[in-house]
C-alpha cells in the first residue's frame, strides 16, 4: 500500500506530474492519472476498511474529492478565460458518481465492485485485475469506543453468510475459521464482501450506543 498512500499524498501536496497538479495547474484533465489515482485510494480502502480511520488519510481523500469538484466548478464559471484540454463532459457525471462513492466508502467502510458501475466509464485495470471475491472476510467496527468484529463465510452461490464474532480471541485461528467452528450468531447474508463491510455498519449502528441512540432519537 505504499505505492498508493504515495500517490495520493502526491496529489493531495499537488506534486507535478500527479493528477490534480496536472488539472489545477496545467489545464489538463489527465485520465491515466486520474485512474492512478483513484485506483490508488481504492487500494487504499481495500487495506483500511476494517481499522480505525487515519487522521491524515482522511485529510488528503476529502481534499482529494473537494478540489476535484472545485475545479469541475470552475469549468464552468463565466469568469474562467480557458479551457481544460481533455475536459470529460460527457462522461462527467459518471466521474462525479464514482469519486462519490469512492469517498462515502472510504469513511463508511465499504467498496463498491467495479462491475456495477456503468460500462460508459470503464476503469482500465478492470480487466487486468479481476477482483476475486475471497473465501472468508473480516468485518470490523471501531468507532467510539466500539470494537465489533464479524465474519464472513462464502456460500457455493458466492454470497456471504455473517456471523457476529463472540469468540474470546478476535483474531481467531485459521483452524476455526477453516471448519466454520466460530462461536457467534448469524446477522445477515451479503450478495458479495462489498455489501457485507456496508451493511454490517448500518447493523452496528442501529444497535449499539451512541449510534442506536441517536436512531431512536429521530
Amino acid at each position: 500500500m505504499d505505492n498508493e498512500l504515495k500517490v495520493l499524498f502526491n496529489n493531495f501536496s499537488c506534486v507535478e506530474n500527479t493528477f490534480i497538479h496536472k488539472l489545477s495547474e496545467e489545464s489538463l484533465f489527465d485520465f491515466p492519472l486520474f485512474w492512478e489515482l483513484y485506483n490508488s485510494v481504492r487500494v487504499v480502502i481495500k487495506e483500511t476498511i476494517d481499522q480505525p480511520l487515519d487522521r491524515e488519510i482522511s485529510r488528503a481523500i476529502s481534499y482529494m474529492h473537494a478540489k476535484i469538484l472545485e475545479l469541475i466548478i470552475w469549468e464552468y464559471s463565466d469568469i474562467n478565460v480557458g479551457q481544460t484540454e481533455n475536459f470529460p463532459f460527457i462522461k462527467l457525471n459518471l466521474i462525479i458518481e464514482r469519486l462519490s462513492f469512492l469517498v462515502d466508502g472510504y469513511f463508511k467502510g465499504y467498496l463498491i465492485d467495479e462491475s456495477n458501475f456503468d460500462e460508459e466509464l470503464k476503469n482500465p485495470i478492470f480487466k487486468e485485475n479481476v477482483e476475486i471475491e475471497p473465501p472468508i472476510i473480516h468485518l470490523g467496527f471501531f468507532k467510539q469506543g466500539l470494537d465489533i468484529h464479524a465474519v464472513g463465510f462464502k456460500n457455493t452461490d458466492s454470497t456471504y453468510d455473517i456471523f457476529l464474532n463472540e469468540e474470546d480471541d478476535k483474531m481467531l485461528i485459521e483452524s476455526k475459521l477453516s471448519l466454520r467452528e466460530v462461536q457467534g450468531t448469524f446477522i445477515f447474508s451479503a450478495t458479495d464482501s462489498s455489501t457485507a463491510y456496508r451493511v454490517f455498519h448500518e447493523w452496528v449502528m442501529k444497535r449499539y450506543s451512541p449510534y442506536s441512540l441517536k436512531n431512536k432519537s429521530k
